[in-house]
């Protein structure tokens, strides 16, 4: 701690090393570097009810939520099968979000290793809308799914990564309203704050048919143009009490921002332009 001023820890394995241990260990360290120390474990059990009795009542560190990687991988294998409105039953972000760590994808899951469970490529984009752009977890996302590993599995990037990793940096603040209530599709939304300007978002997932959603976005948005910045869908106009319906593709995810948000994003912001642009003129002809 004194040579390298380390922020905290993550603890491998922890099934095979006495949970006594970490209770005395951390308090040490923590009370000699006078800090906080962030730390999250790697207990590897696919119940909640194991992640939480490892806890205990001292919830002296972090776990990552294994189970909450199964629901997404099954959903990524299921063929539209699963009821994506219970996508967060039995998670521990779902029970103790303080101490839950979000992933999708991690070293031990990817192809070949002893764990692997990988999340198809597919469903990567929602897989992360719903660990980047929820108010509750600490989100972990995985080297190979933001860069990339073609020698090592053969693992592709996730496009969409570095704009949802944008959008939760700077937008995706204030209250969350879910409409997590059918098998199909599911969407939230969050309010944005005054802190943070031209925060607010709003996202919709379907892993069957394309679908839409009505959505409250909050008052404070009324009249504005929201613009779909991850999907291929038009602009939206919320309404006089807050309310607008959101709308994605078969199998995709969409992502909605306050229009002039959209305009200063970082990242695909050459993208962003010529998907618009595109629209723009397929308006024009149809007139």
């Amino acid at each position: 701690m004194d040579t390298c001023g380390l922020d905290g820890f993550r603890l491998d394995a922890l099934k095979h090393i006495d949970r006594g241990f970490y209770l005395r260990w951390l308090s040490d360290v923590r009370k000699h570097a006078g800090r906080e120390l962030f730390c999250v474990g790697e207990y590897w059990g696919r119940t909640v009810e194991e992640l939480q009795a490892y806890l205990g009542e001292e919830r002296t560190m972090s776990l990552f939520d294994v189970p909450l990687h199964y629901n997404l991988y099954r959903a990524s294998c299921s063929n539209g099968d699963v009821d994506l409105s219970r996508i967060f039953e039995g998670t521990l972000v779902a029970a103790d979000p303080v101490h839950a760590v979000t992933f999708a994808e991690n070293h031990d899951t990817q192809p070949g290793q002893a764990l692997q469970s990988f999340v198809q490529t597919w469903f990567k984009p929602a897989a992360y809308a719903l660990i980047l752009l929820r108010e509750a977890g600490y989100p972990c996302v995985f080297y190979g799914d933001l860069y990339g590993m073609p020698n090592d599995g053969n693992i592709p990037a996730v496009r969409e990564l570095p704009l949802l990793m944008e959008i939760r940096r700077r937008f995706a603040y204030g209250t969350q309203h879910d409409f997590l209530d059918a098998p199909d599709v599911i969407g939230w939304t969050r309010e944005g704050d005054d802190e943070h300007e031209g925060s607010g978002a709003a996202v919709v997932l379907t892993d069957r048919d394309g679908g839409e959603k009505r959505m409250f976005v909050g008052e404070r948005h009324a009249g504005e143009t929201w613009s779909c910045v991850v999907g291929e869908q038009d602009d939206v106009v919320v309404d006089a009490e807050g309310w607008t319906t959101f709308r994605t593709l078969g199998g995709r995810l969409s992502v909605y921002l306050p229009e002039t948000t959209a305009d200063a994003l970082e990242h695909d912001r050459e993208l962003y332009r010529i998907v618009r642009e595109t629209a723009e003129d397929t308006e024009e002809m149809r007139a």
